[in-house]
């Protein structure tokens, strides 16, 4: 997942006198998908990981994916930015099911095929979420 920010938009935003509204909202939106993101860049770091340690790793990807869907459902969101916040809400939600999914895998199996499944369908949440942050970023002029 790449990292889309948009505090350093906001900025510029504000130097121009159109942010201050937004700026709770951007550092919020900003910490919470880092958070998710170091999270499931852990996963796949160590080659040599135990099977325990990849379900550790799932889990603890799972669990923050779903928290920054809890987290994103309960901040106040601008009103020009509500379609793109509501895909970025939809595409944790399809990452935490995917992580889950593929943790169950893990659990019953060796989990090759399971991997596979979260590369490809990872790589696809990852454009959805980048095109919910370009979204929310266009709705609230920060381009």
């Amino acid at each position: 997942m790449k990292t889309r920010t948009l505090a350093l938009a906001c900025v510029a935003a504000a130097v121009l006198g159109g942010c201050s509204t937004t700026d709770g909202y951007v550092d919020t939106v900003n910490e919470i998908q880092a958070d998710v993101l170091e999270a499931s860049s852990a996963l796949g770091s160590d080659p040599n990981a135990s099977k325990s340690e990849i379900l550790a790793l799932l889990e603890a990807a799972e669990s923050e994916a779903s928290s920054a869907v809890a987290e994103l459902d309960e901040i106040d969101v601008p009103a020009d930015a509500k379609a793109g916040h509501a895909e970025l809400v939809a595409s944790f939600e399809e990452l935490s099911e995917l992580l889950g999914s593929v943790r169950d895998q893990v659990e019953d199996s060796s989990g090759g095929e399971a991997f596979a499944e979260l590369r490809s369908k990872g790589a696809e949440i990852d454009r959805q979420i980048d095109a919910a942050i370009d979204q929310i970023n266009a709705d609230l002029g920060l381009e």
